[in-house]
């Protein structure tokens, strides 16, 4: 086949019935200018057998494996690999395309293409969540963008891939450097692209919290390093819930950015006086 618009990559070890859910999705999907790309860590349920069925009733799966790995990081990266498209998606199993989202999707060569997704949780409501259009280090230091719901360019992965040293937190930290420090093009889709499952591995805020910190002390010198994880404080405070109102206008909002970081300052001056 011709090199495609859009490469779905999903990761799976022993979930046949979520990954049997997760190919329904992408069935039903009118959009044709994608490849499929399955890596399987060895499962032992039936998924393999899932996966060759799939093989033969579709001429999108480019690819696919069945073979111990180092966990859903170093999946994805193997999907990377075989990736040929001009975007990357990942959809992993257990996860969902809403309807015919991937019509819907403009391809327009912005790099980081994000929408909204649902969370499925257990004898529960489904919630949706709904990112912001601007992911500022404000909400980045203490959120990220489910990969559920971004179609990231390919050009964001020349040269690197996800951080297999970090269990739950690597698609976060790609997001991170690409947005925040590299300030790669971005564009929120206010669209439900995915349903996921809530309880997944990376929800495990603390675990993910940690690893955020980890991340920030190992990449940035320490004074840096510092103001970053005090800022991430910041948002994982109570103060989380006012910060939204310092974006209502772009006056206010340089108005209170110039009067926190005052105020930060006379706070640090006066600690800095206590510890002498």
């Amino acid at each position: 086949m011709n090199k495609p618009v859009l490469s779905i990559i999903t990761v799976n070890f022993n979930n046949n019935k979520g990954l049997i859910r997760t190919l329904e999705s992408i069935k039903q999907q009118s959009f044709l200018s994608y490849e499929h790309i399955i890596i399987d860590a060895g499962s032992t349920d039936g998924s393999k057998e899932t996966i060759v069925a799939y093989a033969q009733s579709t001429t999108h799966l480019s690819f696919w494996s069945s073979e111990p790995d180092k966990g859903i990081y170093d999946g994805m990266n193997k999907g990377i690999d075989q990736a040929n498209g001009e975007y990357l998606y990942f959809l992993n199993s257990g996860d969902c395309l809403i309807n015919d989202i991937l019509s819907q999707i403009p391809f327009d060569g912005t790099q980081y293409l994000y929408g909204d997704d649902q969370l499925r949780r257990k004898n529960k409501q489904n919630r949706i969540r709904v990112y912001p259009d601007i992911p500022d280090f404000l909400f980045l230091s203490n959120d990220s963008l489910c990969h559920q719901s971004c179609f990231i360019h390919r050009s964001l992965f020349e040269g690197r891939r996800y951080n297999i040293q970090y269990r739950i937190a690597a698609d976060w930290i790609h997001s991170f450097q690409c947005i925040i420090i590299e300030k790669c093009s971005y564009r929120h889709l206010p669209v439900i692209i995915s349903e996921c499952d809530a309880g997944g591995v990376s929800s495990n805020a603390q675990k993910l919290y940690q690893e955020r910190i980890k991340w920030f002390k190992e990449y940035f010198p320490p004074v840096l390093s510092k103001g970053l994880i005090e800022c991430s404080t910041l948002e994982a405070s109570s103060f989380k819930e006012i910060l939204p109102l310092l974006g209502h206008t772009n006056k206010f909002k340089k108005r209170m950015k110039k009067l926190i970081l005052f105020l930060y300052k006379i706070h640090i001056l006066f600690s800095s006086k206590h510890r002498q």
